[in-house]
């Protein structure tokens, strides 16, 4: 399936008017998911990514270790033209289409929680080897759980979207909202020193 016929599918009469869409990077069989802003000239005006942030440096890390932290980014285009992650990028569907006054505030919701999540200050905890064998992935805290967060906060279907496009397994940490009081996070052991032998 095209990126074009995906988002077709969802919202067939999206031209001419401003977008949000659920976006993946391919990472060898699974996904990072996040969210983007378009406008209507098909420009991405903004992105929304759950990215790992080394607990030492406080720089964003490319491949993030279990235990760093995890961040909710607002990435501007007027920030620069690159996006905060590498590589492939594909439409998973269109999930909202609009006039600009609609999608902007839709899309604000999803940056203020993007301020509460980073707020709650959340461990990344990026994927557990029993997600291989058809669980949920026991206590995975990652990207995708910073995406499927945004999405319940901005009332967007994403579950829909990804079920659509047959990429139910792809985004290990799915089904996490961050933010659900009952929710149950993953906090990283603490990190000793290691002391030279006497």
């Amino acid at each position: 399936m095209t990126d074009r016929n995906a988002a077709e599918i969802m919202d067939p009469n999206q031209q001419g008017n401003w977008r949000i869409e659920l976006k993946y990077s391919p990472i060898f069989h699974r996904g990072h998911a996040f969210l983007a802003l378009i406008d209507d000239t098909g420009k991405t005006v903004s992105e929304l990514h759950g990215l790992g942030f080394s607990k030492h440096t406080g720089e964003q890390m490319k491949a993030a270790e279990d235990g760093a932290d995890l961040r909710a980014v607002d990435h501007q285009s007027t920030a620069g033209p690159e996006s905060p992650i590498g590589g492939t990028k594909r439409t998973v569907a269109t999930v909202r289409s609009g006039a600009k006054e609609e999608i902007e505030r839709i899309w604000a919701k999803g940056v203020a929680t993007a301020d509460a999540i980073n707020k709650e200050k959340f461990d990344y905890k990026s994927h557990d080897p029993s997600f291989e064998l058809g669980t949920d992935g026991g206590q995975i805290q990652n990207s995708n759980s910073v995406a499927f967060t945004l999405g319940r906060a901005m009332g967007l279907d994403l579950d829909r979207a990804i079920r659509n496009a047959g990429l139910g397994r792809r985004f290990s940490g799915w089904s996490r909202d961050l933010l659900d009081p009952k929710y149950e996070r993953y906090v990283a052991p603490p990190t000793f020193p290691v002391k030279d032998a006497p």
